[in-house]
């Protein structure tokens, strides 16, 4: 059909044929499971994913935009933030500095912590039985707020009609939806500690946390169920991740935005990654910077990688970040 080679510029040219009232904040977000189609925040101020099928929605459509809300929705609130400033201003998407500031200017004292619970959304130009059937169950069973979208394309006097169809609606009322329990600070603790010594870096792990708490002493810490997240002034510079049987450290633009000189001869000395992946650490993109850290890794990068984080406070501490 005509309208699988535009659907996704439609829709972002049109995002009320999506949802009344939505605000596009992101297009190919990067997510753990891979770029996320569009993303927006409804009229009332939560966050909805929108995965795009050019054809028939199938259930590997289904498993893949769970992976990408699985991801968002174990992000740290700033680090979303974080996350939406950072990608927007792409592909047609309106440009949002801070995204928290935005986000208050739209939805009054509403805080960001408004953006969960997430909306899920799968869109195309058809769906199969079984795609169907597990957006059904998940809607109405599993305290998930899923819906399943089609679109139906018309050629009328040389035009190309597009008539919306919602095969699945999910269940926006709180009231109503299945119950969803929230995880507290607490249990997210307890499921990072649990992690730790699971992946068998209890050591590491604390070791590279308490070098944070003395190089940054007025931080303030917040777990996730996979690492830790570390602000200053309410906004996330750097997160501690475990992966595998490893500890990342992993560094945020306005962390590289403070001391860019430190950041480039740390990394032309300590092994490194970024995210996105495969990007210049300091080139325009402005990826992520992540340290991944065996045992024997930070003993040989300890002092370097210390006098990195401390470079970031006394910068933080002097007024010259973003």
């Amino acid at each position: 059909m005509q309208a699988e080679s535009f659907l996704e510029e439609t829709l972002v040219a049109n995002p009320d044929l999506l949802l009344p009232g939505l605000r596009l904040v992101g297009r190919q977000t990067p997510t753990a499971g891979g770029p996320l189609d569009l993303l927006g925040v409804d009229e009332d101020g939560r966050l909805s994913l929108f995965e795009l099928k050019r054809g028939t929605i199938t259930r590997d459509a289904v498993a893949q935009v769970i992976d990408y809300a699985a991801d968002l929705e174990a992000r740290d609130p700033a680090d979303l933030a974080d996350l939406l400033s950072r990608e927007s201003g792409r592909h047609g998407i309106e440009r949002i500095e801070d995204f928290e500031e935005w986000y208050g200017q739209q939805f009054g004292e509403q805080e960001s912590t408004s953006l969960r619970p997430l909306r899920i959304f799968l869109v195309g130009l058809g769906a199969d039985d079984r795609a169907e059937r597990m957006v059904d169950f998940l809607a109405n069973n599993s305290g998930m707020d899923i819906s399943l979208i089609t679109l139906h394309s018309f050629e009328y006097e040389g035009k190309t009609l597009l008539a919306r169809h919602v095969q699945v609606e999910g269940v926006a009322d709180a009231e109503t939806r299945p119950a969803s329990r929230y995880v507290g600070v607490a249990e997210r603790r307890a499921r990072l500690d649990s992690r730790v010594e699971e992946k068998g870096v209890t050591e590491l792990f604390a070791s590279v946390r308490d070098m944070f708490g003395e190089v940054w002493p007025t931080c303030r810490t917040r777990p996730t169920t996979r690492g830790l997240g570390i602000k200053l002034r309410r906004r996330s510079y750097a997160r501690i991740d475990v992966w595998k049987q490893r500890v990342n450290i992993v560094f945020y633009r306005r962390a590289k935005a403070a001391c860019r000189d430190e950041f480039r001869q740390a990394v032309a000395t300590i092994p490194h990654e970024t995210w996105p992946p495969k990007l210049e650490p300091l080139g325009d993109a402005d990826p992520e910077i992540i340290f991944p850290l065996t045992a024997e890794v930070w003993e040989a990068h300890r002092e370097t990688l210390t006098r990195l984080a401390g470079a970031v406070y006394e910068a933080h501490q002097a007024g010259n970040t973003v």
